[in-house]
């Protein structure tokens, strides 16, 4: 059995066991965690500042393996060395599309407890638009270069909500805004349900990601669907976001050059199209919950059978 040692808590990973116990004792068939790094053969981390600053782990030769399922914590695309004469640090993260399996690696739960989205229910609402996001600073400092493209989605979400800010077509929540802008900072104690009564009063939801990433399609346009609220979306970039979704379900906002052309749509759209975009993306909501035990079962053996492939590979070489 591989012995392994954490670096950092991993929180919200396979290697946390606050996490998804079923992941972590999946894991720990084949890999020994142990409580001190002297007594591994890897250590794991979820970030290469972690190894920066333990630099004596280096010269102790260790085999290193950084794991993230966020996009920007680790932009590395293959393995890499720190200094020439040290191990080679491998790396598991979006963009060698070794961490999401599919489109839904993480949504098991949501799926498996809810039932069917109706296809009947009356969709008129008394508000227009929404937006649930931090500011970030207008994502002045979000910029993230993968490829020579610019993958972030936080600056220009920023820019689209106060512009329907601005010009009254959009109502804000979220923390870090300007004075003002947001009606409140909405994480409460209780965010889930609080999410589901800002959402019920809306038509649409302004829900891109934080960053562009291959199969990296998290809660947010989920949030939009199961709570009758047409999404606004980013798919553009080769997102892989219409593997599982038709065109014209969801709003794309990279079919429009500016937040006023996407503003003026969604003005005029009639009740028919609307009606028509929110039932595809309640059919593909639906179409999850119908997936069979294995389709989950699979999907998660997937995702920790490529870690413990990448630990083996590692001790071999």
């Amino acid at each position: 059995m591989i012995k392994v040692y954490k670096l950092d808590s991993l929180k919200y990973t396979p290697f946390d066991e606050n996490f998804i116990l079923n992941d972590y004792l999946y894991l720990s068939e084949r890999l020994k965690f142990v409580e001190h790094p002297k007594d591994a053969k890897i250590i794991i981390t979820s970030s290469e500042k972690h190894i920066f600053r333990n630099p004596s782990l280096l010269l102790r030769n260790k085999k290193f393996l950084i794991w993230t399922n966020e996009p920007r914590v680790s932009t590395k695309q293959k393995s890499f060395r720190l200094f020439n004469l040290f191990s080679k640090i491998h790396v598991m993260n979006v963009y060698t599309k070794s961490v999401f399996v599919n489109q839904v690696t993480y949504q098991k739960k949501r799926f498996k407890s809810n039932s069917p989205l109706s296809l009947e229910v009356n969709y008129k609402k008394d508000k227009q638009c929404v937006a649930l996001m931090s500011f970030y600073n207008g994502g002045r400092n979000s910029k993230l270069i993968v490829n020579s493209n610019n993958v972030d989605l936080i600056k220009l979400r920023s820019e689209i909500a106060l512009y329907g800010y601005k010009y009254g077509f959009l109502d804000i929540y979220g923390k870090g805004w300007p004075q003002g802008i947001s009606k409140e900072d909405s994480r409460n104690n209780n965010w889930v349900e609080r999410k589901k009564e800002i959402l019920g009063k809306y038509r649409f939801n302004l829900c891109f990601e934080n960053t562009i990433a291959e199969n990296y399609i998290t809660e947010k346009i989920w949030d939009s669907i199961e709570n009758y609220c047409l999404p606004i979306y980013f798919g553009g970039m080769g997102h892989s976001i219409y593997k599982i979704f038709p065109k014209n379900g969801f709003i794309d906002y990279a079919e429009f050059k500016t937040p006023k052309e996407l503003f003026d749509y969604i003005a005029q759209i009639s009740e028919v199209e609307y009606n028509e975009r929110l039932q595809k993306c309640i059919a593909v909501y639906n179409s999850f919950i119908a997936k069979p035990e294995s389709f989950w079962i699979d999907t998660k053996k997937q995702q920790l059978d490529k870690i413990i492939e990448t630990c083996e590979n590692m001790m071999s070489n």
